[in-house]
């Protein structure tokens, strides 16, 4: 192997990274985050100026904080890119330790199944579903990300998916940038799925961003979502002016808030802790049986 590359740490890089260390700490809970989060909290500080030179500055700067260790690796994540492990098993023996230990694992009762509601989570961009699928795994909630204009055929799967909870009123808590396109999507897949696929009795429901967000919190603005020539961004400047905010500008902590907190207001909480207290007396039961059967194997 040749020699590694190396970077040169000026005294503006460090202090550039002292920042980045800063927000890291402040967010501790909620690692890994994206390099758009970190970006957007730097900006929001005004550490940085909201530019594209600087987003690809910061880029380069985690890079090299990452391979010289001023930064763990764990820290960031990049949820574009999948790895999909396709290897085998060394021998059977591993395999049949392996099984073991996920015997009777893994059982989640559907804490929702008596509720007057469905509830789906849709979110706009993948590179935020880590933080709404630890918030909505509590509660049975499925995370749905559509990332941009659904095509009929996602929005079919929506309608066939309804037709397991009849009953149940369907409710779509939907979350996405502020921004010509992330404003309209929700009223696009409302006229395909009532006017096109027949879907009636869904309740859409913006939960963010919103318009008060993005005042509340100060929250930096991208001006590149706002291109002249699009009729959506003509159509959305009409209506709030050079407003386009990412949601990935909201805090994290801010952002799981609201997610808990816009499905909570869509529970019987009473029904939902009655359901709880059933999945933990199953759980005993599952967790018996699982030791007698591995009692038993192992004396085999």
């Amino acid at each position: 192997m040749g020699e590694r590359r190396k970077w040169s740490w000026t005294p503006k890089q460090l202090d550039k990274l002292n920042k980045v260390l800063e927000v890291l700490i402040e967010l501790e809970n909620y690692k890994p985050l994206t390099l758009r989060q970190i970006y957007y909290q730097l900006v929001g500080k005004g550490y940085i100026e909201n530019k594209v030179s600087q987003y690809t500055m910061l880029s380069n700067l985690l890079k090299w904080a990452r391979i010289d260790e001023y930064i763990p690796w764990e820290d960031i994540e990049d949820r574009v890119r999948a790895y999909h492990n396709l290897t085998g098993w060394g021998s059977s023996d591993g395999f049949i330790q392996a099984s073991l230990k996920r015997f009777l694992n893994g059982y989640r009762r559907d804490l929702l199944q008596t509720q007057d509601s469905y509830i789906e989570l849709w979110i706009e961009k993948d590179a935020l579903s880590a933080i709404f699928t630890r918030v909505a795994a509590p509660y049975t909630v499925p995370v749905v990300v559509c990332r941009g204009f659904s095509s009929v055929s996602f929005l079919n799967d929506y309608r066939e998916r309804l037709s397991y909870y009849e009953g149940q009123t369907p409710i779509m808590l939907y979350f996405g940038d502020f921004d010509p396109s992330g404003v309209e999507m929700l009223d696009a897949m409302k006229t395909t799925l009532e006017g096109e696929l027949g879907v009636t009795g869904v309740e859409f429901k913006r939960v963010a961003l919103l318009k008060k967000d993005i005042l509340d919190y100060r929250l930096p603005h991208n001006p590149s979502a706002l291109k002249r020539t699009d009729t959506r961004a003509k159509k959305h400047m009409a209506a709030y002016g050079e407003l386009a905010v990412e949601l990935d500008a909201l805090r994290p902590d801010v952002l799981e808030a609201r997610i808990k907190d816009a499905i909570v207001a869509e529970l019987d909480m009473d029904a939902f802790v009655e359901e709880q207290e059933a999945e933990s007396e199953e759980f005993d039961r599952l967790n018996r049986w699982r030791q007698e059967v591995i009692e038993h194997l192992s004396g085999c």
